[in-house]
């Protein structure tokens, strides 16, 4: 096997690693987006929560799913204890402190999932930036001998 041929086979197997690269940077991506939408659901919890603590609260509308086709009226508003999801499929009946309190702990942890997806992305970003630079290193090489 000759050297270009050689070199033909890595460079080939080299833009196969770059496009595996990319697609496993897109899936980071699409995690992070993904806990990016849970922290903002949890943001807008904690903001209910809040609104609940003010005395003029005596009624609210309740969405029926996310973009809120439908609204569902509530009323007398309890406004001392909410049901709060734990995780999984467990939830309790807590006070507005600790619903704030459980809903600030997955907050940051969710927080602390983005940044260790980020980290991972920036550091195959990193590695797909070297390769490609290979890459375009061994093909100019390549074009070089041809040429001379």
């Amino acid at each position: 096997m000759s050297d270009a041929s050689a070199q033909a086979i890595s460079v080939n197997e080299a833009i196969a690693k770059l496009a595996e690269l990319r697609r496993y940077m897109e899936a980071i991506q699409a995690q992070i987006d993904q806990v990016m939408a849970e922290i903002e659901e949890i943001k807008a919890s904690t903001s209910v929560v809040s609104e609940l603590r003010k005395e003029w609260v005596n009624e609210l509308f309740m969405p029926t799913d996310r973009r809120g086709h439908i609204m569902i009226k509530v009323t007398p508003v309890t406004k001392e204890r909410v049901l709060t999801h734990l995780g999984m499929e467990y939830f309790a009946e807590l006070s507005l402190e600790k619903a704030t309190e459980v809903l600030s702990l997955k907050e940051k942890e969710l927080k602390d999932v983005v940044r260790r997806l980020q980290e991972e992305l920036d550091r195959v970003v990193t590695m797909y930036k070297q390769l490609q630079s290979a890459i375009n290193a061994a093909l100019a090489q390549a074009q070089a001998q041809k040429a001379g």
